[in-house]
């Protein structure tokens, strides 16, 4: 488990083993999730998205790939 400190400006800095395990780079699209009370933070690609689908409600990942779909026509 990493731990992070949220900024006055609300920012986190996401720890280098975790970006190096997501293949983040700078850029690059996040996504946070709320799910029963816990984030869920992904790389924010289509790929990504479905390997999370069995641990979100079905609602909230058709929601999620919407929002997704609509950013990526919309750079």
């Amino acid at each position: 488990m990493d731990i992070s400190t949220i900024s006055t400006k609300g920012q986190v800095t996401i720890p280098k083993k975790i970006r190096q395990r997501l293949m983040l780079r700078d850029g690059d699209q996040i996504a946070f999730i709320e799910e029963n009370g816990f984030i869920i933070m992904t790389k924010a690609d289509l790929a990504s998205l479905h390997e999370i689908q069995d641990i979100i409600s079905d609602h909230k990942f058709k929601e999620i790939i919407a929002k997704v779909r609509r950013t990526n026509n919309n750079p």
